[in-house]
């Protein structure tokens, strides 16, 4: 059975596809359609089961009403990973609300091709995390519609609006907490994977200038989720006590691991969580954390991003890039406590 078409509610209604058009799919014109005639349409339309053919829209409004969420390293969803779920928390409400679409891309960029951003799929690209290798920088710089990006510092990309959590003020928090504990020799700890990112490398020169303005020891690792002797690595080898991590997740992880090994949290090694998600007072023991307002700051994100949306398609040009920084808290939990030494000293 072929599909109904305008032409063939026109011609059953009596009247033009212009007609039909301006009632069915809202289009502007010279056309005037009274309500009466206008509910006569949409009636034969009914009976004709008349459906609009959302791409022919698309092309002729140049707008797909879709914006690309892309997120380079998406990891798998779970109580235990409780940054994605804040994410989509503050994206989608935003989106339904203006009637738009979201599609889940984990590039954008294919064999190279940095066109591909801008080849009519999406009206727009909100980019979380962004590694910001040489193809990515690329098709951020070269793209022909908005993109926003989110994680990423101000200016990461002259021109691009970037929102991200204010790392150096939220990396002084954590270090001077475990400081007024009593810990001397403190780590940052960051997986492989967000250790490339622009996040990644903002909240370690955020927490290696933190400690030195605050005067304790400290130590950038990289860790792998393998094998790590944290009595051995941590405490004999380097004398850590305290630990700052990038995530919840990977604070989540090192939790256990310590579990595993049978060192004591927060009594052997304090441990710092970054995000303060309810995740943390699932954790054993409960996640002290620097608390990072991801819902707000995704959801602001999304409606700049939508704003640069409608403003690209009108005859004045869109605002120039805007940076957005986000103030961050800690919430203290179980897993932060004073230090052997500090103890002793109070005993």
């Amino acid at each position: 059975m072929s599909r109904t078409t305008i032409k063939d509610v026109a011609e059953a209604a009596g009247v033009s596809a212009m007609a039909v058009s301006a009632v069915l799919n809202g289009t502007k014109g010279n056309v005037k359609v009274s309500p009466v005639k206008a509910e006569f349409i949409r009636k034969v339309a009914r009976e004709l089961n008349y459906r609009p053919n959302h791409l022919a829209r698309s092309l002729r409004s140049r707008q797909t009403k879709t914006i690309a969420l892309v997120f380079q390293h998406l990891d798998r969803f779970g109580e235990d990973r409780p940054y994605f779920p804040q994410l989509f928390n503050g994206v989608l409400p935003v989106l339904f609300e203006s009637g738009y679409t979201m599609a889940l891309c984990p590039k954008l960029i294919e064999d190279g091709d940095t066109r591909s951003i801008s080849d009519g799929r999406f009206d727009g690209v909100l980019w979380c995390r962004p590694d910001f290798d040489e193809a990515s920088l690329e098709a951020i710089r070269s793209a022909t519609i908005p993109v926003v990006m989110v994680h990423a510092p101000a200016g990461s990309v002259p021109g691009v609006p970037a929102f991200c959590a204010d790392n150096d003020a939220a990396m002084k928090l954590a270090v001077s907490h475990l400081k007024d504990l009593g810990h001397e020799n403190i780590a940052f700890l960051v997986s492989t994977i967000d250790h490339a990112t622009a996040e990644g490398k903002a909240r370690r020169k955020a927490f290696e200038s933190a400690s030195i303005d605050l005067g304790v020891g400290s130590e950038v690792m990289v860790w792998s989720n393998d094998a790590l002797d944290v009595r051995a690595e941590l405490l004999e080898e380097r004398g850590i006590t305290g630990v700052i991590c990038f995530s919840d997740t990977l604070a989540g992880q090192l939790l256990e691991t310590c579990l595993d090994q049978e060192v004591a949290v927060p009594a052997e090694l304090s441990v710092v969580g970054f995000d303060s998600s309810p995740f943390c007072e699932r954790t054993r023991p409960k996640l002290t954390s620097i608390s990072q307002p991801v819902e707000e700051m995704v959801g602001m994100a999304t409606k700049h991003l939508l704003n640069l949306i409608r403003e690209s398609g009108e005859e004045t040009s869109p605002k120039p890039g805007i940076s957005f920084l986000f103030d961050c808290g800690l919430d203290v939990r179980e897993s932060t406590a004073l230090s052997k030494t500090q103890r002793r000293v109070i005993i």
